[in-house]
């Protein structure tokens, strides 16, 4: 290689590491050594703050049942579509609209026609009205059934990416195995389970792995629908905690713990990823 691939390769690497080093790097740092600054000196009273709110907990206990809930219910959802739409040749235009709109449409704008969906006047409790039923509080502050519709709001608006990746996945696998299965007299569902699922098993890890780290990142989907206390996850408790409450360590404090959920849950989905991937392939 020429000096001037040398200095153009040494460019290349030296930019975007010096724009991580300024933009994610020192934040971070910056972040952490407030979650640790008691008064002016190093602490670890305000992580001991945190452990005695009650409000944390609940902030936890829905940072991890919210993503699992919207999780269950995406790739129950897109995996449907997915064979669905991978069986036909020209699936109808409205299908496929129906499948790839919610993405499409910006979050806040989903978000607000959601609210207007589930709010106690709004459109669903009109139409049990007018079926004779009753009225039902939707997005009551710290329901279950508000926990549901925010697992659902959420599950809609990104199931078209786990559908994609999904359908990618199901175009991968070679027609001459589905033709084997049915000489072999193999029914729909045992060439799902030993044709498809296997070979399908890259990518269902590769969006898990996707989805499950953007997951434990919500924010503004509880914080529409049910505001920061209603459905409380960690990103809207640190939001309430730097806001409302003004203790910017604490909420900072908050902002570390999530923030080491997301790294640790991108590193189980590189190990499961590389294992499962492999092995998928294998197969």
């Amino acid at each position: 290689m020429n000096r001037a691939g040398r200095t153009m390769r040494a460019v290349f690497i030296a930019v975007p590491a010096l724009f991580m080093a300024i933009f994610l790097v020192l934040p971070a740092v910056s972040g952490a050594v407030l979650s640790f600054d008691v008064g002016g000196r190093l602490s670890l009273g305000n992580y001991r703050a945190l452990l005695g709110d009650r409000m944390f907990w609940r902030a936890l206990l829905g940072n991890l049942a919210i993503p699992l809930g919207s999780l269950a219910i995406e790739f129950a959802l897109a995996l449907g579509l997915a064979l669905y739409l991978g069986a036909r040749r020209k699936p109808p235009a409205a299908v496929e609209v129906a499948a790839i709109l919610p993405f499409a449409i910006p979050e806040i704008v989903l978000l607000a026609i959601a609210r207007y969906i589930f709010i106690p006047r709004g459109y669903l409790n009109g139409a049990l009205l007018a079926a004779g039923g009753a009225p039902l509080g939707w997005l009551r502050p710290g329901s279950a059934l508000a926990s549901l519709v925010v697992m659902a709001v959420d599950a809609w608006h990104v199931t078209p990416v786990v559908m994609l990746i999904l359908l990618a996945g199901l175009q991968t696998i070679p027609p001459e195995l589905y033709e084997a299965a049915a000489l072999d007299g193999a029914g729909a569902l045992q060439t799902f389970r030993h044709v498809t699922l296997p070979l399908l098993t890259p990518a269902l890890v590769g969006a898990l792995v996707l989805r499950g780290v953007d997951a434990l990142r919500i924010f503004s989907t509880t914080l529409v629908l049910t505001g920061a206390e209603g459905t409380p996850v960690l990103s809207t408790y640190a939001y309430l905690l730097w806001s409302d409450s003004q203790e910017p360590r604490v909420a900072m404090a908050a902002a570390m713990m999530l923030a080491a959920m997301v790294t640790l849950m991108g590193l189980a989905g590189i190990a499961l990823g590389r294992r499962f991937g492999a092995s998928g392939v294998a197969a």
